[in-house]
């Protein structure tokens, strides 16, 4: 490698934030209905506890409060936005999207809006997509991502039950230069997918608003399947490529990576990912054991507490990495930004 690459292209972060259900479901309440010691769910998967959708929630109901709460930290009007993409495979309802009821319910009646459906993939694939169209032709977007894959999961479904849980993230974006702020800068991007896996996880049917699952006549054809050890493995050697991918395109050399924020998808996938990836497992970040896998809203969430927490400084290099259904992947290696302010 001939040192680090130049950038793809620039952003500058206004703010990020996050909306969690109330509700939580903890390894002691899940033991009993899975017939499974706590202790044995948690060295599973990781996760002690994870947030679980209320009645009322939904993907648009999450994903506008995740919003007001993003624009309210950016100093940005709800009408002064003018692109708004939503990462969801939970929509509202089947075949419409949900981006311009988020719009509507945040106030953002000039926006352009659209869904992305990557499955777990779609926080970055979004972040991705909405920070290369910054300036021309958009000086604004924000990123939402939104999922309630609970609404999907049978109970008694040890595969799926144990991981899962819900949430919704929003992040501003604005181009290069604006507030005299130093941009984020993209050094490298990947984005992938191989249909061949789409059985490994899929649901035949349904919506969020509607809950298809517990007691519906053809609930078998509207839960979630998942494969689970064929999954674990696709994301262990999908996501130890896209690392190297990652690195050897932002021409950035395993030690110099200085954190790694995955998608949390299990504790022992991304044990596993620092072991095949040379880079140390005390610059993996995870957030599992509290939140679960939150799909598509993960890595964005992860990206919020480590701000929140002081551990991101400017000029600091991360690989953003995420897989899922579909089956989808997705990579970003940045170089940090300006940081101060982001999340209060």
């Amino acid at each position: 490698m001939n040192g680090m690459s130049s950038a793809l292209h620039e952003f500058v972060l206004g703010g990020l934030a996050a909306a969690l259900p109330e509700s939580r479901l903890d390894n002691e309440t899940l033991s009993a209905r899975l017939g499974m010691d706590p202790a044995e769910i948690e060295r599973r998967t990781g996760i002690r506890s994870r947030c679980v959708a209320g009645p009322g929630d939904t993907a648009s109901s999450l994903g506008a409060r995740a919003a007001h709460r993003a624009l309210e930290r950016a100093g940005l009007a709800p009408a002064d936005v003018e692109l708004l993409v939503l990462s969801t495979y939970t929509p509202d309802h089947p075949l419409c999207p949900t981006a311009p009821a988020i719009a509507h319910a945040v106030g953002a009646v000039r926006a352009g809006a659209f869904d992305v459906n990557a499955a777990c993939s779609g926080g970055v694939t979004a972040l991705l997509a909405a920070s290369a169209m910054l300036g021309r032709p958009f000086g604004n977007a924000l990123v939402v991502t939104a999922d309630l894959t609970t609404r999907f999961v049978r109970p008694d479904d040890r595969s799926t039950a144990m991981v899962f849980g819900d949430g919704a993230t929003a992040t501003v974006l604005l181009p290069s230069g604006a507030r005299g702020a130093r941009p984020w800068r993209v050094l490298a991007c990947e984005l992938g997918a191989d249909g061949a896996g789409a059985a490994l996880f899929r649901v035949p049917d349904g919506g969020s608003a509607r809950r298809p699952v517990n007691g519906h006549p053809r609930e078998p054809d509207l839960a979630v399947r998942m494969d689970g050890r064929a999954v674990f493995r696709f994301a262990v050697e999908r996501g130890a490529r896209l690392v190297g991918e990652l690195c050897d395109r932002a021409g950035l050399e395993p030690e110099q990576v200085d954190l790694v924020v995955p998608h949390q998808a299990n504790e022992r996938i991304t044990r596993a990912l620092a072991e095949r990836t040379g880079i140390p497992a005390s610059r993996w970040f995870s957030n599992i054991a509290d939140r679960g896998n939150t799909a598509s809203s993960s890595v964005p969430l992860a990206l919020s507490e480590l701000l929140a927490a002081g551990r991101i400084e400017p000029g600091a290099r991360i690989l953003l990495v995420a897989f899922g259904a579909g089956l989808t992947w997705a990579g970003l290696a940045v170089e940090a930004g300006d940081v101060a302010g982001l999340v209060r």
